[in-house]
């Protein structure tokens, strides 16, 4: 039984309504990638198309074009050239929301892989009446990471309070965007993007919530692409990463969510 995914059926049994809207497609999906990496951008745009999603790629900050300028943002003693491109490719995002006017934009990472169910989901969240009214972000990957309890309770549209993990997939808001950059403003990076993301949140009061199931991935992850930035695992064969991958997703979130679900009909006829 795969718990995760990939067909409407599996939704419907979580008790959702499989027919997704149209607010995924309202949003601008702005693409962190690099202008060399033809593959990647190969495959996001192909999910796009799949998904609907209005990309724009960002070419600015590649690491051979970062100017003087560039660097002066960023404590390069703490962080080497490629996490600098990253970091400052996603800040982009955010100038880019908010020049756009719009209040929600989605960014992917060029490495993401959308699971099936991931503009269902989505929809109903961005649709819902739930939907945070002040500053925040919405994770929607993780698919290895450790389900704690309150993802175990959760149904798919639940949002959870929890930094984020990494950043392969989330949603910023503008009134965030607007912190984020006037912070940069006055300080300097010194984290890697999604370190960065999850510190700098937390001290400006920006909240992070996760989806009750992950509905995206890395490709860096999974073996699908070899790493540009994680040094340990690029001494790994993507087929080692694909074992890996497979095995932690079953025993970090696979297997708990379906021994809770077991656990909580037991506990339903006794």
């Amino acid at each position: 039984m795969n718990i995760y995914t990939n067909n409407a059926t599996s939704l419907t049994l979580l008790g959702m309504n499989a027919k997704p809207g149209s607010k995924l497609s309202e949003l601008k999906t702005y693409v962190v990638s690099v202008t060399s990496f033809g593959d990647r951008q190969a495959n996001i745009s192909k999910q796009a198309k799949e998904f609907g999603l209005d990309i724009e790629f960002i070419w600015d900050y590649d690491v051979d074009k970062l100017t003087e300028e560039d660097l002066a943002r960023v404590d390069e003693k703490k962080l080497p050239r490629k996490s600098v491109s990253t970091v400052l490719k996603h800040l982009e995002a955010q100038r880019r929301l908010l020049a756009s006017g719009d209040r929600l934009a989605l960014v992917l990472e060029d490495d993401a892989i959308l699971f099936a169910q991931f503009s269902i989901v989505l929809n109903q969240i961005l649709t819902s009446k739930n939907l945070p009214s002040g500053p925040f972000l919405l994770f929607v990957g993780g698919a290895d990471n450790k389900a704690t309890t309150p993802f175990l309770k959760a149904s798919p549209t639940d949002l959870i309070e929890h930094p984020l993990s990494t950043a392969e997939a989330y949603i910023i808001e503008q009134s965030a965007a607007q912190k984020r950059l006037d912070w940069c403003a006055e300080h300097r990076i010194d984290k890697p993007a999604d370190h960065f993301l999850a510190s700098i949140d937390q001290k400006l009061g920006i909240t992070h919530y996760w989806t009750g199931i992950p509905l995206a991935t890395q490709g860096s992850i999974t073996g699908q692409f070899k790493t540009s930035l994680d040094d340990s695992r690029a001494k790994h064969s993507l087929f080692f990463l694909w074992v890996k991958y497979r095995y932690n997703r079953w025993r970090r979130q696979i297997l708990p969510r379906i021994y809770a679900r077991l656990l909580h009909r037991r506990r339903k006829n006794t």
